[in-house]
């Protein structure tokens, strides 16, 4: 044989796979493996959509605007009571005076 042409063919098998070159690429059960754990079109239904999440937004922005309400009646209410018991203690104090 020509030693170019054998020069040639060892440098060509030099480059072809071993068999355990072969043994450290992936099979097709690691690739089937790997897209298991890949979400499928049925989890993605089941993510909330972009309208689920502003219909969400409205609802906590309802919710922030009904306590604010109820927080604002409350300290009307309260302060209601406070001029309630002043006024009736102002009064206690006129009949007990009256009395003694």
């Amino acid at each position: 044989m020509d030693e170019s042409l054998k020069q040639y063919l060892d440098n060509q098998f030099k480059n072809v796979a071993t068999k355990d070159d072969l043994k450290e690429l992936v099979t097709k059960r690691d690739l089937d493996e790997r897209l298991n754990n890949f979400a499928t079109k049925d989890d993605l239904l089941e993510l909330a959509t972009k309208t689920d999440l502003q219909s969400l937004r409205s609802d906590i922005s309802d919710i922030k605007e009904t306590v604010q309400r109820i927080d604002k009646r409350t300290d009307e209410d309260l302060k209601a009571v406070i001029k309630d018991v002043e006024n009736i203690k102002a009064r206690v104090v006129k009949l007990e005076n009256k009395a003694a």
